[in-house]
């Protein structure tokens, strides 16, 4: 699992069953849009 805080604040989880199964492709465009829609 992997969790984005802003300020203390939980604002994205990415869980392991989101994870599991998927491209790293898929995994990085995740992370990427939660980067662009919270820092």
């Amino acid at each position: 699992s992997m969790a984005l805080f802003k300020d203390g604040e939980l604002v994205h989880m990415l869980e392991r069953h989101h994870i599991e199964g998927r491209s790293a492709d898929m995994i990085a465009e995740n992370l990427k849009s939660a980067f662009d829609e919270y820092c």
